[in-house]
């Protein structure tokens, strides 16, 4: 009678193994082929087969959840960005790992979830403070939240261990943006001394100028700018407006007109108003 009963575990171990065995195979196969999809971009259709996945895996393995994060990016990649979250944040209970925390990253901006996304930004900038990608991520989002004062804070952090007359210049922006033209010119200066061909900082320079009626100093930029480039449409633009501002209209309206014909439509206002005399 022992013997019966060994010999029934020992089937019924092994078909229990030979069943799971073909679901594994049957896994892998819809694997295989979402893959497939989602490097088409057809990320309904994966969708169907990763749903398969994730549903008769049970999540058993280290592959399971890669479809589970897989299932996360078609969502995105869809919009469903709730379905996006939930399946992100199971995944990383599982394994913490940086690609899903930057996936989660892109849905809370995507939600407009900004205090989420400066919250998560936070931890991960302290946990990897050499991270420069989740420094340049919460300057960005600061920048949009208008926090300036807090952005400047990790604007200056990065150009100490990243420094770049690229970055340089965006502080300058910073300044300027929290109403401090002054300071954002002396960074726009110091800029153009060690970068003289960074036409855009000739560009912000004189559109501050612009906005603070500095006209003279404004043209002082522009004339700098053209002389790098004369083709430069914008810094033409700007120099007709500054021109006609300071009364010198016929050399303003030169300017401006060749703005307009060069593609600046900008420019038809300045030349109704200056130089053609239409309200």
């Amino acid at each position: 009678m022992s013997e019966k009963i060994a010999g029934l575990i020992i089937v019924m171990v092994v078909s229990s193994s030979f069943l799971w065995a073909q679901d594994r195979h049957r896994i892998q196969a819809w694997t295989v082929e979402a893959d497939t999809l989602m490097n088409r971009q057809d990320y309904e259709g994966a969708l169907k087969l990763l749903n398969k996945v994730v549903k008769e895996s049970k999540l058993q393995t280290e592959e399971d959840y890669l479809a589970l994060y897989n299932r996360a990016i078609c969502h995105f990649s869809i919009g469903n960005f709730d379905r996006a979250l939930t399946d992100v944040n199971q995944y990383l209970t599982k394994y913490n790992e940086q690609h899903a925390l930057m996936l989660r990253l892109y849905i809370y901006r995507e939600q407009d979830n900004r205090e989420l996304l400066l919250k998560e930004l936070a931890q991960l900038t302290s946990d990897h403070p050499d991270n420069v990608d989740f420094i340049q991520w919460r300057i960005e989002i600061l920048m949009e939240s208008e926090a300036y004062a807090l952005a400047r804070r990790d604007i200056m952090k990065l150009l100490s261990v990243q420094p770049s007359a690229e970055l340089t210049a965006y502080l300058g922006m910073n300044y300027y943006y929290d109403n401090m033209p002054d300071s954002a010119l002396t960074i726009f200066d110091d800029v153009l001394k060690e970068n003289p061909s960074m036409q855009e900082v000739y560009l912000y320079s004189a559109s501050i100028c612009i906005e603070e009626e500095a006209y003279v100093l404004a043209l002082q930029y522009l004339e700098r700018g053209l002389k790098n480039d004369p083709a430069d449409v914008k810094l033409m633009f700007y120099k007709g407006i500054a021109l006609v501002e300071l009364s010198k209209i016929t050399e303003g309206c030169r300017c401006l007109t060749k703005a307009f014909q060069a593609g600046e439509d900008g420019a038809i206002d300045y030349l109704k108003e200056y130089c053609y005399g239409v309200d």
